[in-house]
């Protein structure tokens, strides 16, 4: 007979609590472990949810996830915006993409691009590439590839707006093709029409002249006469509406059929030379870019018609030559190899104060201030010997004592057999040039004097904070502490270069000479450089060397300079030369290096303050074309003398020379 449970006991089929398996509470403990499991799942789902929201709207650059649209034909016609980031309106400039299809933001945008993301969606193959969409008027830098299953069609793109750059690059290319036809170019005429025809077919419009406006011709024309009176362009964007013009003068713009221009006046000396005109037969809003480039054609183009007129008038005969060259700005001469003043224009008498019949009766070396005879002489010698022209700044001696700055660009001449019999010197005053360069360098001497103190309390705490951390503190703490410090070094060594430029500049960069052995100081220099890298092998191998006199921290910064810059212009890593050998009265120091090397047209400016090598290569590498130039002068200051040879692409070598030392 089946036993009833009493009053308020709970039964299960039949059967007591207390007669269930003992399982049942760990069925329930299981249930609960299960659901803190998927509680857990939740918080890290939504945690790494955060974190990619996060990473995606820190991109700089614009991204978006599209879905290409295809008909019934499987040809794609469209794509619909699914995810974008945050910058990506700013980018594009499109409004709102999200759940909209291209067609719908643009319904002119170029069936290419729906093509394009079409393969990339069916291949698998990621593309880079810059192209440009007249529907938007932008151009863009991509990077798009497939994600997800092939069957959704889904591309993201990573995209960059290069708008501005290639209409900068647009206009380089204008500017280099008006350069090269304007060099080719010598007949006035021929000058005119080629610029009207380039400059139309540039900014797309129907006429483009250039006149000149030595006469009063065009100032019967109101809308030139505007431009040329105002001495400023003239802009009309719709000559029907604009409140610029007359009624008279629009009725000319309307017969002439000019509804759009820009009229660009050449001012020089106060008076107008010449007037570029560019019209459209349609209104068009013309831009601050299309007005500076409209103002650059025209200089252009009066430079090289004012440059074809003075060579027509130059081969009419001597005596205009010896008008012009009396009335240059730069002072002329002609010198013999034995430096007497053959010939010297009324400027270079001006610029000395002399007569020209005293000047006449001088040689070079007479009006060269003394301390720069050596070095002129040098220069001088070479021309002679190799035909070479050279440049050269200097100071000259004034007729009352006082001293003038100078850049003297000096030219072989020579004779029938072709041996140099003369030279000709363009002389132009650089005194306030050469004032303003004091003062520069004054201001870098006391900036950087002045930053000294505060970068190195930064740089002190920066090693302060990174000392303190321990295996307690979080790793991008130890990240971040570790990039300061990076930084502040770098920043430091900036400073200490532009205060020894400055020092150099003003003949304050002082030695500190003892005798010096080379070996050792090589070799710890080649271990200190070896630290800083891992993907090149410093060899240096030492050689008996005679002591030289030297200040040792001065040159151990010279060759620290040339170690690092190998390193930085051979990126691919590979050997780096260290080697030093004597050669009678000097030791000569080498650093060869395989990297990307320096073109030879560039060599002789290296070692200039300042310069850099151009190029995508050697610019992606970081300097401000301080360091060569501060090793030259202390090289220099030794009484020793640096140099470079180096072929692209195989590598250079950068060597100085210093004297030996010798007991007196």
């Amino acid at each position: 007979m089946e036993k009833k449970p009493t009053s308020g006991q709970f039964s299960y089929h039949g059967e007591s609590l207390s007669d269930l398996p003992e399982s049942f509470d760990a069925c329930l403990l299981e249930l609960q472990r299960a659901e803190e499991t998927v509680r857990y799942q939740h918080r890290q789902l939504y945690q790494l949810e955060a974190r990619y929201k996060e990473l995606f709207d820190s991109l700089d650059e614009a991204f978006c996830i599209v879905e290409v649209l295809f008909d019934d034909d499987a040809h794609p016609i469209d794509y619909r915006f699914l995810k974008v980031n945050r910058v990506f309106e700013e980018q594009t400039g499109i409004r709102n993409p999200l759940g909209r299809t291209m067609r719908e933001i643009a319904p002119e945008h170029e069936p290419e691009w729906f093509e394009m993301y079409a393969r990339i969606a069916q291949t698998g193959e990621a593309q880079r590439f810059e192209y440009g969409t007249d529907a938007l008027g932008k151009f863009y830098n991509i990077h798009a590839f497939r994600i997800g299953d092939p069957k959704d069609a889904q591309v993201a793109v990573l995209l960059k707006d290069i708008s501005e750059r290639k209409r900068r690059e647009k206009q380089q290319a204008y500017l280099l093709q008006l350069s090269d036809m304007l060099r080719s170019l010598s007949d006035p005429i021929n000058i005119q029409q080629a610029v009207g025809q380039l400059a139309m077919d540039h900014f797309g419009a129907d006429r483009c002249d250039y006149c000149e406006t030595e006469k009063e011709d065009a100032l019967e024309f109101p809308m030139l006469r505007a431009a040329i009176t105002n001495a400023h362009p003239f802009v009309v964007h719709d000559a029907r509406t604009t409140a610029m013009l007359d009624e008279e003068a629009k009725q000319v713009c309307i017969q002439f059929q000019a509804l759009s221009f820009i009229d660009i006046p050449v001012i020089k000396e106060g008076r107008p030379r010449g007037l570029l005109c560019i019209a459209c037969r349609e209104p068009r809003k013309w831009t601050e870019e299309e007005i500076d480039l409209a103002r650059e054609t025209a200089e252009r183009t009066w430079v090289a018609m004012d440059q074809a007129k003075a060579a027509e008038a130059l081969r009419k005969s001597e005596e205009n030559y010896r008008a012009i060259v009396s009335q240059s700005i730069a002072g002329i001469l002609k010198v013999s190899l034995q430096g007497n003043i053959i010939f010297s224009n009324d400027q270079f008498c001006r610029l000395l104060n002399y007569d020209c019949a005293e000047l006449l009766s001088l040689g070079v070396n007479d009006v060269i201030y003394p301390e720069d005879q050596e070095r002129n002489l040098i220069a001088f010698e070479q021309l002679v010997s190799e035909g070479k022209a050279y440049e050269i700044e200097k100071r000259l001696v004034r007729k009352d004592h006082t001293v003038v700055w100078v850049n003297n660009h000096v030219s072989p001449i020579f004779d029938k057999a072709g041996n140099v019999e003369a030279a000709t010197i363009v002389s132009i005053d650089i005194s306030r040039q050469k004032e303003l360069e004091r003062q520069k360098d004054e201001f870098i001497g006391i900036a950087s004097h002045e930053l000294k103190t505060p970068i190195t309390s930064i740089k002190a705490y920066g090693e302060i904070l990174a000392g303190m951390m321990d295996g307690a503190a979080a790793p991008i703490v130890v990240q971040l502490i570790n990039k300061l410090n990076v930084q502040v070094n770098r920043l430091v060594k900036l400073i200490y270069s532009l205060l020894n430029t400055s020092r150099i500049s003003s003949g304050q960069l002082a030695l500190q000479l003892e005798l010096i052995d080379l070996n050792a100081l090589l070799e710890e220099h080649v271990l200190q450089g070896q630290l800083t890298t891992s993907r090149h092998h410093i060899v240096f191998t030492a050689q008996k060397l005679p002591m030289v006199s030297g200040d040792i921290e001065r040159l151990g910064q010279v060759v620290d300079n040339l170690i690092s810059n190998s390193i930085k212009y051979a990126p691919k890593g590979g050997d780096i030369i260290v080697s030093a050998e004597s050669h009678g009265e000097y030791v000569r120091v080498s650093v060869q290096d395989f990297g990307m090397g320096i073109p030879k047209a560039v060599q002789n400016k290296i070692f200039d303050r300042f310069y850099r090598v151009k190029g995508a290569l050697a610019e992606a590498v970081s300097g401000i074309g301080l360091g060569l130039y501060i090793c030259h002068e202390i090289i220099e200051k030794h009484g020793g003398r640096m140099g470079v040879k180096s072929i692209p692409d195989e590598g250079s070598t950068f060597y100085f020379e210093l004297p030996i030392h010798t007991v007196t």
